[in-house]
C-alpha cells in the first residue's frame, strides 16, 4: 500500500529548519511515485557532487567514440589539486587511464582526477551535456574558459559547481533509467558509485546489504550527499545540500553531516517501518572523514 508522504515531508522539513544555515533536499521514491522537497529549486554549491556530471559526460564521450575507456592521460603540474584524493601524490607526467580517473574521481573524490577529466572533456561541453538532460541550473564551474565572464562570476560564488536538489535527483534518475548515456555506460556509472570510500552519510544510513550508489561533497560551509538507494520498498533517489553553515569543523559530528544522516535515516525508516536495522553504536568511529571539495 502506498504511504502518504506528507508525514515524512514534515519530519524532513523540521530537520532542515533546525539546521544552523540553509538546508534543502529532494526525494523521489520510484515505486510509490513520491516526490517531495524543501528548497528543491534553490541553488546550492555542489562541492564534489558535481563529479557525477563529469562522469556522465565522460561516458557519453566514450559511447560516441570520442574518448576511450582505456585512454591514458598524463598528470601535468596544472592538474594537481590538494584536498581529497591520491593522484596529487603521483609523479608528474605519469599517465593514468580514463577508467582509473573515473573510479578515483567518484570513489575517493580525487580532485586531481576531476581536473584531468574536466580539462579533457571541457567545462562548456560538460554543461551542454547537462542542458541536454534538461538541467539548466546544474553546472560545472571548474576550468571555465577565461573569457567566460558568466561562468567566472558563478565560480566565484559557488566554487566547483552549482545545482538544485531537484536537478541532482533528475541527473541521478537519468543514470538510473539509462537516459544519461548507453545502458552499458549507465550501469558502469552505478557500479562505480556503489563503491564509495566516503559512505557514512546516505550510504551509512541504510543496512550494508542494501546497494547505495552515492556521491558526497564538502567545502567549508557546505556539506552534501546524493544517491540512489535500491531499497526493498523500491529504489529511491535522495539529494541533500547545505550552505552558509555555521559549523565548519572537519569532523564526523559536523552539524551538516549529522543533519544529512538524520534525513537519510528518516527516509529509510519511513519506507521500512518494520525493519529493525539501526546503525550500530560507535559507527561514527569508522567514518572515513572528508578531505574537502
Amino acid at each position: 500500500m502506498a504511504r502518504d508522504p506528507r508525514p515524512l515531508k514534515a519530519k524532513l522539513d523540521a530537520i532542515c529548519e533546525r539546521f544552523r544555515g540553509v538546508m534543502g533536499y529532494s526525494l523521489y521514491h520510484t515505486r510509490h511515485n513520491h516526490r517531495i522537497d524543501l528548497r528543491g529549486d534553490e541553488i546550492f554549491p555542489t562541492a564534489s557532487t558535481i563529479k557525477v556530471a563529469v562522469m556522465s559526460k565522460a561516458m557519453e564521450e566514450i559511447d560516441a567514440g570520442r574518448l576511450n575507456y582505456a585512454e591514458k592521460l598524463p598528470i601535468t603540474p596544472d592538474d594537481i589539486r590538494d584536498g581529497s584524493g591520491l593522484l596529487q601524490f603521483y609523479k608528474e607526467n605519469q599517465s593514468v587511464e580514463v577508467k582509473m580517473l573515473l573510479h578515483l574521481m567518484i570513489t575517493v573524490s580525487d580532485n586531481t582526477a576531476t581536473i584531468m577529466l574536466a580539462r579533457r572533456l571541457g567545462t562548456v561541453e560538460v554543461n551542454r551535456h547537462l542542458e541536454r538532460l534538461g538541467l539548466r541550473n546544474t553546472k560545472l564551474l571548474a576550468l571555465h574558459p577565461p573569457d567566460d565572464a558568466e561562468l567566472k562570476a558563478l565560480r566565484d560564488r559557488w566554487g566547483m559547481g552549482m545545482c538544485t536538489p531537484n536537478e541532482m535527483v533528475q541527473l541521478l534518475d537519468a543514470i538510473r533509467t539509462y537516459k544519461a548515456a548507453s545502458p552499458a555506460a549507465c550501469e558502469r556509472m552505478l557500479r562505480i558509485m556503489s563503491h564509495q570510500y566516503y559512505d557514512d552519510l546516505i550510504g551509512g544510513s541504510v543496512p550494508p546489504w542494501v546497494v547505495a550508489c552515492t556521491k558526497s561533497g564538502a567545502i567549508s560551509r557546505s556539506r552534501s550527499d546524493v544517491g540512489i538507494v535500491y531499497a526493498p520498498s523500491g529504489a529511491y533517489i535522495l539529494a541533500v545540500f547545505t550552505k552558509e553553515a555555521e559549523d565548519t569543523r572537519w569532523t564526523p559530528d559536523n552539524e551538516g553531516e549529522v543533519a544529512i544522516r538524520e534525513v537519510a535515516q528518516t527516509v529509510w525508516r519511513f519506507y521500512h517501518p518494520r525493519d529493525s536495522w539501526r546503525a550500530p553504536k560507535n559507527a561514527d568511529k569508522y567514518a572515513a572523514g572528508y578531505g574537502g571539495a
